[in-house]
């Protein structure tokens, strides 16, 4: 047997391959995954945490990755949909706010309104928690808070969808 473990990310492990994974690392702490080649703190604390703690940790996180990886690669592949969902969800707060001021639509309780009002004037507002100029990583605090109040006002929110002949999987996940 070969002490190094290597795998392609489209194969699926079998559970006696993880079952022997597991136990070689366990037995063989530092020499079931390669080593790092990066170079060690000067500092004696950075040192330490590093030799000692994040070197453990990064072993059992790469464990726990292997035995887990058809979930995550799965769930990884959803969230552009979940991206998009999220982006359809802020659309139909804003319908919801414009149908209930022109009084097109009244069955949505003022919690609701609330929370929409909330979510929609936190994604408008400059003063976020992280700036939106900040690529990539702005728009995260506002999808955030969207999906959030969202999943808050889920059961008016889907009334107000199917009210206006809206295809409701376009806006929610429909469980499986």
């Amino acid at each position: 047997m070969s002490d190094t473990l290597t795998a392609n990310i489209a194969e699926r492990i079998d559970g006696k391959t993880l079952q022997h994974v597991r136990e070689e690392v366990a037995h063989h702490p530092g020499q079931g995954f390669p080593e790092s080649t990066a170079a060690l703190p000067q500092g004696k604390l950075s040192r330490f945490l590093e030799e000692n703690v994040a070197k453990r940790l990064g072993h059992r996180q790469l464990t726990k990755l292997l035995a887990n990886r058809g979930r995550i690669g799965s769930t990884w592949r959803e969230v552009p949909e979940r991206m998009h969902q999220v982006a359809n969800q802020t659309k139909l707060m804003m319908e919801l706010m414009d149908d209930f001021r022109s009084s097109a639509y009244r069955k949505v309780p003022w919690r609701s309104l609330a929370v929409c009002a909330g979510a929609i004037l936190y994604v408008a507002s400059p003063a976020d928690v992280v700036p939106d100029v900040l690529a990539g990583f702005g728009l995260l605090d506002d999808l955030a808070v969207t999906a959030l109040a969202a999943r808050v006002i889920r059961a008016d929110l889907k009334a107000y969808c199917e009210w206006k002949g809206y295809p409701v999987s376009e806006y929610f996940a429909v469980p499986s």
